[in-house]
């Protein structure tokens, strides 16, 4: 529907050009109404000023020598001036009759009023002998006026009327009729289809104007929009075809865009998941979905970026698979949250690699905690004779008293005891080493590590003094505690001690083992250093990578494994050497996480 021109651009500028010429008419002609008012006001005082300057000798001699026909002419004469509307001349004697000559109508407060003394002079000598009145009317002055003001208003109005038809009509011609074709194209443009340049019908051989800036900016534009919308077009279809799911939340955590691919996944509609901010989550696993409501709306109401696991129903076959949900925040300029922008990848086949992969890591552990141990079985087993072989002592000393005729109760009971205690000896030998075969899952608690540390150093002192090698640590105190598998890290003190006692069997001079334990910002470090033969830096990578080893008998896993191990209580490992100078191994590990 094309808009009324009466009612559009160019009726409002009429109805506006109407209005300011009627008022400017209105002052102007007010201005000149005013000015042609003080004019003839001004005429009226000139002609008493000419009254005063011609009529007063001869009204004084006519008045002086009692000539009334005379008088009663010149009266006459006055009133016939213009807006002269009553004149009167009294003689001013004492007399109870005094001379009066009149013409004209007197009326009650005249606009204007003039007096004019009458002297009669004789020589030297003036004397008053009457008084002329004149009464001026502005009747006249209004009437013309008015007839002025008429013709000044029906002029100006029908030129105004004029002018602003023609205006009116040039807009037309000149503007509005180009914009109204300008929308009239408009309407039926569509991005998603080819469109001519828009044209305007005019007269070619003309000077460029703003109409022709316009269009030519509208085709700019247009162009511009084309190509943004192919592109767009392109994103959404690559948004759409993603090998994970794509989807966009409003500040509130309402979905507003969800890509096909979880729409499929779920069996869910876009529909239904833009109806509530948890619609998605009904394909979410019963058992997760609590976690996922508090990560989601914490995330939500915070403005910060989240991330969660769940399980979610694969609606084709009915299967639980697990996916990683992540969001990041999208904010304008000024830092206001726009929208969450977010992704759900599938994740099941990477958890059952996970733990595939913990499982090999576990097994691998476990053979190297076997080999590890055979390496010790030399000097666990002299530490196990010698409570074995107390034992039997005593219990030779008891069998001997009791042989006796009179045995000696208290001595047997002495024997009995050391019996006992050199059993339990060994057994806390036993177990102590049982437990670095045991296999199970990760088994994560909250440790002191500087305990794992010590018990460590005690389980492997006498090994180390067999090669005359000391072993000291340097332990901070009140340090934080970690959360992790106490044998796990225990086969990495063990590891690490041991290859330490390895290197420096046959080295002249100093051999010493130290342990230092310290806080580093959230975590805390772990360094054994020795004073053995090093290895050159350019290895100090090297020397984690599965089956290299410097030792003629090593499997070349050790450091691989006890890397693997630190790695996955979210620690890291590594090692300085200098050749022929000792090396430190370290090992950082992070504090326990309150409620972990």
């Amino acid at each position: 529907m094309l808009p009324d021109p009466l009612r559009g651009i160019g009726g409002r500028l009429l109805v506006r050009v109407l209005i300011f010429s009627s008022v400017i008419t209105l002052l102007l002609t007010l201005a000149q109404l005013y000015l042609d008012y003080r004019s003839d006001v001004q005429a009226i005082d000139q002609k008493m000023s000419e009254i005063d300057s011609s009529y007063r000798q001869s009204l004084s001699e006519g008045l002086w020598e009692m000539d009334g026909r005379q008088l009663q002419l010149q009266v006459e004469g006055i009133l016939r001036l213009p807006n002269i509307r009553y004149v009167e001349l009294r003689e001013t004697t004492d007399q109870a009759a005094p001379l009066v000559v009149t013409a004209g109508s007197h009326q009650p407060n005249p606009p204007e009023r003039h007096e004019l003394k009458i002297y009669y002079s004789k020589g030297d000598a003036r004397q008053l002998i009457g008084i002329l009145a004149v009464e001026a009317t502005y009747d006249e002055i209004y009437r013309q006026l008015l007839n002025t003001a008429a013709t000044i208003m029906v002029a100006q109005a029908i030129k105004t009327f004029m002018v602003s038809f023609f205006i009116l009509f040039t807009v037309h011609r000149l503007v509005t009729r180009h914009i109204t074709a300008i929308g009239t194209s408009l309407r039926g443009y569509d991005l998603r289809g080819s469109q001519e340049p828009l044209r305007l019908q005019r007269r070619p051989s003309r000077p460029s104007d703003e109409l022709d800036f316009l269009v030519e900016a509208f085709n700019q534009m247009w162009r511009g929009l084309q190509q943004a919308y192919d592109d767009l077009q392109l994103q959404v279809g690559l948004l759409q075809r993603l090998p994970v799911s794509a989807w966009t939340l409003k500040p509130d955590g309402t979905p507003d865009f969800v890509n096909q691919v979880w729409l499929e996944f779920a069996g869910q509609t876009l529909d239904f998941t833009r109806s509530h901010p948890e619609a998605w989550m009904t394909a979410i696993h019963p058992d997760d979905r609590a976690m996922a409501v508090k990560s989601f709306w914490e995330g939500v109401h915070s403005g910060q970026d989240f991330a969660m696991e769940t399980r979610s129903l694969r609606a084709r076959d009915g299967v639980y698979r697990w996916h990683l949900q992540q969001a990041v925040v999208l904010r304008d300029s000024e830092g206001k949250l726009l929208r969450f922008v977010g992704t759900t990848t599938d994740i099941d086949d990477l958890k059952r690699a996970e733990e595939a992969l913990r499982q090999a890591q576990g097994d691998l552990a476990r053979i190297n905690r076997v080999t590890t141990m055979g390496e010790l079985a030399a000097s666990l087993a002299h530490e196990v004779t010698q409570p074995i072989t107390g034992a039997l002592t005593n219990a030779t000393v008891c069998l001997r008293g009791l042989d006796r005729d009179q045995p000696d109760y208290d001595q047997l009971r002495k024997a009995v005891n050391r019996m006992v205690r050199d059993a339990q000896r060994a057994a806390d030998i036993l177990k102590r080493i049982r437990s670095q075969f045991e296999r199970g899952s990760l088994d994560r608690e909250v440790l002191d590590l500087n305990e794992i540390n010590r018990g460590t150093v005690a389980l492997l002192r006498d090994q180390a003094a067999r090669y005359k090698i000391s072993v000291r640590t340097e332990l901070a105190t009140d340090l934080p505690q970690i959360a992790g598998d106490r044998v796990q890290l225990q086969q990495v003190a063990m590891n690490l001690i041991v290859n330490s006692i390895e290197a420096m069997k046959n080295v002249d001079g100093v051999r010493e083992i130290v342990v230092k334990s310290q806080r580093v910002d959230n975590h805390i470090l772990v360094a054994v250093s020795d004073t053995g033969p090093g290895f050159p830096q350019d290895l100090a990578e090297q020397i984690f990578d599965p089956f290299f080893t410097t030792k003629p008998d090593g499997t070349g896993m050790g450091l691989r494994v006890a890397r693997s191990i630190i790695e996955s209580h979210g620690g890291r490992m590594w090692a300085i050497g200098s050749h022929g100078h000792g090396a430190t191994f370290y090992l950082s590990l992070p504090f326990a996480i309150s409620g972990q």
